[in-house]
């Protein structure tokens, strides 16, 4: 791999996947008719933030650093939306690496760098993990789903 591939990788196909994928839960957030919606992506000084309708976005100077999207409602969510929500990150990054692949194929390295490290963040977020307080989509699946379980008992 050259070091123009890691760049590019680290500073254009890292950000945008994140981006994608924290959009992915804000409309899930969406969809549950979430009241307020954070979404983050960096993390360092904020260089930019905004507001529209009910979604709050800040950008910060380590773009490339993660992301996040929070979300509340004053209505308690079911498991099913908690699940639905956490699931829309992880799809949305399969859904851009097949579209990706559909109109580019498989052969040019950004490309396939692309594809692969979509596919990478969907299955990573998917594995469920607790590490420094903060939690993978996957944990918080199983998470509504144990929730979920004890509530029908």
């Amino acid at each position: 791999m050259n070091i123009y591939l890691v760049l590019l990788l680290v500073f254009i196909i890292a950000p945008i996947s994140t981006l994608l994928h924290e959009l992915g839960h804000v409309l899930g957030a969406k969809w549950a008719k979430a009241d307020s919606i954070i979404l983050s992506i960096g993390s360092g000084y904020k260089i930019a933030a905004f507001s529209c309708k009910r979604i709050r976005v800040s950008l910060h100077l380590l773009f490339f650093l993660g992301g996040m999207a929070y979300n509340e409602r004053n209505k308690p969510y079911k498991s099913r939306e908690i699940i639905i929500i956490s699931l829309c990150g992880p799809v949305s990054n399969v859904i851009a690496a097949a579209v990706v692949f559909y109109f580019a194929g498989f052969s040019y390295g950004f490309v396939r760098a692309f594809i692969l490290f979509n596919m990478w963040l969907a299955v990573i977020n998917l594995i469920p993990f607790h590490l420094n307080g903060k939690q993978s989509d996957g944990y918080t699946i199983v998470k509504a789903i144990l929730n979920r379980y004890k509530t029908c008992k």
